[in-house]
C-alpha cells in the first residue's frame, strides 16, 4: 500500500510539473513580445536646436541622388590646390600627380576662370538651394603649378610648385599673376568676395577650413612637407591663416584642425609626448592642447579665431570577417558590426572590434569626451565632422547606420557634418534624404530635437523633433533587427496624437516609399510594426 501511495504521489508531482510548465508557457506568451520595443517621448525636457548643416556632403557627390543642407570642398587635393591656374596635386593618393583633376566636374563656363573649383560650388549652392558651403584653404606651404608626375627632384623654388603666402602687401588683382611663383591667400579671398560674395550673401562661403589632415602631410604630400608636422608649426599656421580669414570676413566660420582620425585626436605627431610632459601631463589628448592654444589666441587677438573644431571620423570597427566597412551583406555579424559602430560615439558599455579598442580605447565613447574638452578648454566652440563614412553604401545596412549617425549628431547639437562618399553610396544618400527630402517636396525632419528613449536601443533607435514650418512632430525610427519585424509601442504622454504620414526606406531599393501607417491608438500610445532593417519617418499630428 505504501508503495502504491508513493507511485501516486510521484505521478501527481509529474502532472503538476507538466501543468506548471504549460502555465508558464502561456504566461510567457502573454508577456511582451520578444520583438517589442517601447519608445517614450519626453516633452517635459527643453528642446535643443538642430543644425541643418549636419546633413551635408563633400563636393562631387551627386545632387541627383541626395538633397543636402551643406557642401564642403575639401580633401587631399585641396591642400595643394592652386586657385590661380586650377592645378592640384594628388599626393600619395595617385603618384604625386599634378593636373586639372578638380576641373573634372566644373561647369564649362567656369573652367578658364581662377578659383574655378570654388566658383563651381557657389553655382551648386545657388542651383540646389544649399544653405551652407565650406571651402578648404591651403596651409601646408606650397601648391601645384604645372601638370605632371612630381618627384623629389622637382624643386619647390622652381616652376613645379608655387609658394603660398597669406598676405599680399600690394594691390589685389582679379587676374592674378601666374608667373611670380607665389599665390596669395588674401588675394584669393578678395577674388571670391568680389565674384560670389562673402558669408552674408547667398553664394558666398559661410565657412573656411584651414587645410586638410595636417597630421598626414608628411605622408600624403611628402614632396612639399617632408617632415612630420609639429604642434607649434600647426598652431602658428592656424592662427595666421585664421587672422587672414577674419580680416576678410569677420562673420565667416573658421574650421580647424581637420584631424584625420582617432590617433591624430590623441597625439598629432611624435613631439606630442614632450609637449605634454612639459605641461605636467595636464592634457588628455592633443585636442585639449589645440583648443587651449586657440582660446589663448583669441585673448591675444581680441576676436575668436576658431569657430568650429573640425574632425574626421572613419569607423575602424571590424566585422566577423576581420575587415572594416566590409561588403559582406549576407553575413549577420558583419552587418551588426557596421550598425553598432555608431555606438562608439556615445555608448560607454559598447566595445567595438578594432585596433582602437585593442590599444586601450581611452577616449571612447567619443562625443562626451570631445564635448568635455570643448567645455573645459574653449567653451562655445562648435563641432564638425567634415569627413566620415561607415560603409554599406549599396546596402540597407548602410542606410540604417547613416540614419543612426545623423540622428546622433542632431541629438548632440553637432554643427556641421559632410559625408565623404561619391559613387556606390546610394543607400547612404537615401538615408540623408529621409531627413532632408523624405517626400520629394523638400520635406524636412525638424528644427529642434525632443528627447526620447528606446527600451532596446540595440534593436530600435529613435530620433524625435519638431518642425517649425509645419508645426508637427517628426520621428525617425531605425529598425536594426535583421530578419524580424519589431512591434513598437510609441508613448507620446497624452492622447490625441495620430500618425498622419509614414515613409520607409528598406532593402527593396533606395526609393523612399510613402505607406499607410497601419497604427492603433491605445490611450497615450500608438502601436504599430516596423519591417526588419528599415529607416522609418513618421509625421505626428
Amino acid at each position: 500500500m505504501k508503495k502504491i501511495t508513493k507511485i501516486i504521489i510521484a505521478i501527481v508531482i509529474v502532472i503538476l510539473a507538466l501543468l506548471s510548465i504549460k502555465i508558464f508557457a502561456k504566461d510567457k506568451q502573454r508577456s511582451p513580445m520578444k520583438n517589442e520595443v517601447e519608445i517614450t517621448v519626453d516633452f517635459s525636457l527643453p528642446e535643443k536646436p538642430i543644425s541643418p548643416y549636419i546633413f551635408g556632403i563633400n563636393d562631387r557627390a551627386s545632387f541627383e541622388q541626395v538633397s543636402p543642407k551643406a557642401i564642403r570642398l575639401g580633401g587631399n587635393r585641396l591642400s595643394a590646390y592652386n586657385w590661380e591656374n586650377n592645378k592640384s596635386n594628388a599626393g600619395s593618393d595617385w603618384k604625386n600627380q599634378s593636373d586639372d583633376y578638380l576641373l573634372g566636374n566644373v561647369r564649362s563656363k567656369l573652367k578658364r576662370k581662377p578659383g574655378a573649383a570654388a566658383l563651381n560650388v557657389a553655382e551648386d549652392v545657388k542651383e540646389h538651394n544649399v544653405p551652407y558651403s565650406l571651402l578648404t584653404l591651403q596651409m601646408v606651404g606650397y601648391v601645384a603649378n604645372k601638370k605632371g608626375i612630381m618627384t623629389k627632384e622637382n624643386s619647390l623654388d622652381g616652376e613645379d610648385w608655387c609658394k603660398v603666402v597669406n598676405r599680399k602687401n600690394a594691390p589685389f588683382s582679379l587676374k592674378p599673376d601666374l608667373t611670380d611663383g607665389v599665390v596669395y591667400t588674401n588675394e584669393y579671398l578678395n577674388y571670391l568676395g568680389e565674384t560670389i560674395g562673402k558669408s552674408d550673401s547667398k553664394t558666398g562661403f559661410k565657412g573656411y577650413a584651414l587645410d586638410n589632415e595636417p597630421g598626414l602631410w608628411h605622408h600624403t604630400h611628402s614632396l612639399i612637407h617632408k617632415e612630420e608636422v609639429r604642434a607649434k608649426e600647426l598652431i602658428e599656421k592656424t592662427i595666421d591663416l585664421a587672422k587672414t580669414v577674419k580680416d576678410f570676413d569677420s562673420n565667416a566660420d573658421v574650421f580647424g584642425p581637420s584631424l584625420f582620425g582617432y590617433s591624430a585626436y590623441k597625439s598629432l605627431g611624435s613631439d606630442w609626448n614632450l609637449i605634454n610632459a612639459n605641461n605636467f601631463y595636464k592634457y588628455q589628448w592633443f585636442i585639449d592642447y589645440y583648443l587651449e592654444q586657440m582660446a589663448k589666441a583669441e585673448k591675444e587677438d581680441g576676436r575668436r579665431l576658431l569657430d568650429v573644431l573640425d574632425l574626421h571620423y572613419y569607423t575602424e570597427a571590424k566585422g566577423a570577417c576581420g575587415k572594416r566597412k566590409c561588403d559582406h551583406f549576407d553575413n549577420d555579424d558583419c552587418i551588426k558590426a557596421r550598425i553598432n559602430a555608431v555606438r562608439s560615439l556615445y555608448d560607454a558599455d559598447y566595445k567595438e572590434n578594432s585596433w582602437i579598442v585593442d590599444t586601450g580605447a581611452k577616449f571612447f565613447p567619443l562625443l562626451p569626451k570631445i564635448k568635455a574638452s570643448i567645455d573645459k578648454y574653449y567653451p562655445g566652440t562648435k563641432l564638425a565632422f567634415t569627413e566620415y563614412n561607415f560603409g554599406g553604401g549599396t546596402d540597407i545596412s548602410g542606410a540604417v547606420t547613416q540614419a543612426d549617425f545623423l540622428g546622433l549628431l542632431a541629438k548632440n547639437e553637432v554643427y556641421f557634418a559632410s559625408i565623404w562618399a561619391f559613387d556606390k553610396a546610394e543607400y547612404q544618400f537615401a538615408a540623408i534624404n529621409m531627413f532632408t527630402n523624405y517626400n520629394k517636396k523638400g520635406g524636412y525632419f525638424a528644427d529642434s530635437y525632443i528627447e526620447s528613449t528606446s527600451s532596446d536601443d540595440y534593436k530600435v533607435s529613435s530620433f524625435v523633433g519638431k518642425n517649425n514650418q509645419d508645426g508637427k512632430i517628426h520621428i525617425i525610427l531605425t529598425n536594426k533587427s535583421i530578419h524580424e519585424k519589431t512591434k513598437i509601442s510609441l508613448d507620446l504622454g497624452k492622447k490625441g496624437y495620430i500618425i498622419s504620414e509614414k515613409y520607409v526606406l528598406d532593402k527593396s531599393g533606395t526609393k523612399i516609399k510613402a505607406e499607410e501607417p497601419n497604427a492603433t491608438n491605445k490611450k497615450t500610445k500608438i502601436i504599430f510594426e516596423l519591417e526588419p532593417m528599415t529607416v522609418n519617418h513618421f509625421v505626428i499630428e
